[in-house]
């Protein structure tokens, strides 16, 4: 899985925005294990409790997302060398090595451990909740662990026991530091709300401050996979210029597990497997048939140079931006009958692309040395679908296909 994922990367999948979906999958996977393990750890593992478990899957489904994105960036940003070029595969897969070591390896250990330990003390939680009655009071319990650090060993010392409801346990809960495994017990003892003032310096690790039996989450949306803020996240940033000012005006508040921008996200990346795949089938079948034809430096009206040039390599490019089994028939359909192209609009090379971005840079300049000057934009109909289609206009005096969309 990781081998592919870094081929993705190499090859120009876009991390600044985006959610490779494969990778997004296996991270999920490991994190909804830990989860239902620990659930199932309870003595008690809640019932009848549907919307507290899609909470849980909705905050994994989230953190994965962060997770995947956040690595992707990291790596991608190694893409290129000083020079602007892009830098032999094996040679930067050696360097982004601690990257992915870190990511899946000593840290999703440590994360699926503690999504374990925290999914064990939700269940807990709930039944808390519902047996308070009968026994209002939470007593903090030592540590299992054969090697325990100091930061609550005076909870479990001192017998802090408090009421269920009160607001301490929003700010200390055990989970609350990576691979904790002190617990809850419930009591009818007496609280000893008194001591609660010998705590007020700690403080939970990043990630870890809310309780996740009360909001659902395994992790909080302060761990630093996440932004520290709409304006500072890429899902966000990929909303439209007019949600971007709306969200400027009404001062947005970051509240990542209920953002529509990054359920958006999540909505295609678990939509794409199966998109991907039978685009790829029909890629394949485009090839093994050769429903578009080379035919080299063709005269044809319908474009501004009035030259047409059909590669192989060219077919190729065109089917990479084709994501969809109809986007790859309607590329058929327009190499084979490019008369029926309109023209829209001429496009400067960089256009819409962030210029500050080195790799948007480097794509541009890779573009240039081909011998490219612009994109020129036409239009046409397939199906009853409208596309857009766009070309490269070559300083050698003609033009080749490049993408396709849907409009």
């Amino acid at each position: 899985m990781l081998a592919a994922f870094l081929r993705k990367v190499y090859r120009g999948f876009d991390t600044s925005d985006d959610i490779e979906p494969a990778m997004w999958r296996e991270v999920l996977r490991i994190v909804n294990s830990a989860t239902v393990e620990g659930l199932a750890d309870a003595g008690t593992p809640p019932t009848h409790e549907a919307d507290f478990y899609a909470a849980l899957r909705h905050s994994n489904e989230v953190f994965a997302a962060f997770k995947v994105h956040n690595m992707g960036r990291l790596m991608a940003s190694k893409l290129f060398g000083a020079d602007g070029k892009l830098k032999p595969f094996n040679k930067w897969a050696e360097e982004v090595e601690p990257i992915t070591s870190h990511h899946v390896g000593a840290w999703l250990r440590t994360e699926y451990d503690t999504a374990l330990i925290r999914a064990h003390n939700a269940a807990d939680w709930r039944r808390f909740e519902r047996d308070k009655d009968v026994m209002p009071n939470l007593r903090w319990m030592p540590t299992t662990s054969p090697t325990p650090e100091s930061s609550h060993r005076a909870f479990w010392e001192r017998r802090l026991t408090l009421p269920v409801d009160d607001p301490f346990w929003n700010r200390h809960h055990p989970g609350d530091r990576w691979n904790c495994k002190c617990s809850l017990e419930q009591t009818d003892d007496p609280a000893t709300p008194e001591l609660k003032g010998e705590f007020d310096g700690e403080r939970p690790q990043r990630g870890l401050e809310n309780n996740t039996g009360r909001d659902g989450h395994t992790f909080n949306d302060t761990h630093p996979y996440f932004p520290d803020s709409c304006a500072k996240c890429d899902f966000y940033r990929k909303a439209n210029i007019k949600n971007r000012l709306l969200g400027g005006f009404t001062n947005r508040q970051k509240d990542c597990y209920n953002c529509p921008y990054i359920d958006g996200c999540i909505d295609r990346a678990k939509g794409k497997d199966d998109i991907a795949k039978a685009a790829f089938a029909k890629k394949d079948e485009v090839k093994q048939k050769d429903l578009m034809p080379k035919n080299d430096m063709t005269m044809c009206d319908a474009l501004e140079t009035g030259v047409l040039n059909r590669t192989y390599k060219v077919r190729n490019r065109l089917l990479k931006h084709c994501h969809h089994d109809y986007d790859v028939n309607a590329a058929v359909y327009i190499w084979n009958n490019p008369d029926r192209m309109a023209f829209e609009a001429v496009s400067p090379l960089g256009e819409g692309k962030d210029m500050d971005n080195p790799e948007h840079r480097a794509n541009i300049r890779r573009k240039k040395e081909r011998g490219v000057v612009e994109y020129v934009k036409y239009s046409f109909t397939y199906k009853g679908k409208d596309f857009e289609v766009k070309l490269e206009r070559c300083k050698k005096g003609y033009e080749q296909f490049y993408s396709l969309a849907e409009k």
